[in-house]
């Protein structure tokens, strides 16, 4: 074997070594999904960090990826001094892609995002 074969045996190796890091981290992250699904029938999302171990922002990101994208099952309610969004007939409140809580000062802000962003 010659060094630019060995070159690319390396390169070919660490490419490999890659995509099976890849692979491990969704199946790790597919367990994660399957365990918040069961434990959010009976707890908040903000309790999710604390009975899985995991960090809360990457708990929040997965129950954002199983909320609806349906905006017409979303509707502005007013909490407090401001207007969340939460589901219409399912007990949830809207967190967007970053895996946080929004408030809007307005009803109109929250409709115009429920109407733009939610998809």
């Amino acid at each position: 074997m010659n060094e630019l074969d060995t070159h690319y045996a390396n390169m070919l190796a660490d490419h490999q070594r890659m995509l099976d890091e890849q692979a491990q981290k969704e199946e790790e992250r597919d367990v994660l999904k399957a365990r918040i699904i069961d434990l959010l029938e009976d707890n908040h999302p903000n309790e999710l960090a604390r009975l899985t171990g995991e960090d809360e922002d990457t708990c929040l990101k997965i129950v954002h990826g199983l909320l609806s994208k349906d905006p017409n099952d979303w509707a502005p309610e007013r909490s407090g001094n401001i207007w969340a969004i939460y589901g219409k007939t399912f007990s949830a409140e809207w967190i967007d892609e970053h895996g946080d809580y929004l408030g809007f000062d307005t009803k109109q802000e929250a409709n115009d995002y429920i109407r733009k962003e939610i998809k």
